[in-house]
């Protein structure tokens, strides 16, 4: 049923959906019903970790050999530097908007201040990005 549902959505048939949806299961009424098929229409979220290996395709562009990847605080996010021996270049910026893509739900950084879930969300993405260039992470702070 549930591929059925979403090939009527995909082809932008909500009303036929919405039938469907309120036949397959007794009580979904059409708030919730309406509910349902809006958070099936929402995309995916994107993969973390391939957003870490997006990141990693980027050095390609640096003329010297890549030394570390390192955050810095930067307005109201986190710049990921890539430091390398002819300076560094900002590798991508997490702020409060971008941070739940890289932490988990009910992580306690997660639910606190967006300043704090943007530096954890940094750090993750950070240490994957330089474990997968084999280079350290310097976090916010560190050397």
């Amino acid at each position: 049923m549930r591929e059925r549902i979403d090939a009527e959505l995909a082809l932008e048939r909500y009303v036929p959906a919405l039938r469907l949806l309120r036949g397959a299961a007794d009580g979904i009424g059409l708030v919730l019903g309406r509910e349902i098929l809006y958070w099936r229409l929402l995309p995916a979220p994107p993969d973390p970790l391939a957003d870490a290996e997006a990141l990693t395709g980027r050095v390609a562009g640096a003329d010297a050999p890549v030394l570390a990847v390192r955050a810095a605080r930067a307005g109201a996010g986190v710049e990921l530097l890539l430091e390398s021996a002819d300076g560094s270049r900002v590798l991508t910026a997490v702020d409060a908007a971008t941070a739940a893509r890289y932490l988990r739900p009910g992580e306690p950084v997660a639910d606190g201040a967006p300043a704090e879930a943007a530096e954890a969300a940094a750090e993750w993405l950070g240490r994957q990005a330089a474990a997968a260039l084999g280079v350290p992470f310097h976090g916010i702070g560190e050397g």
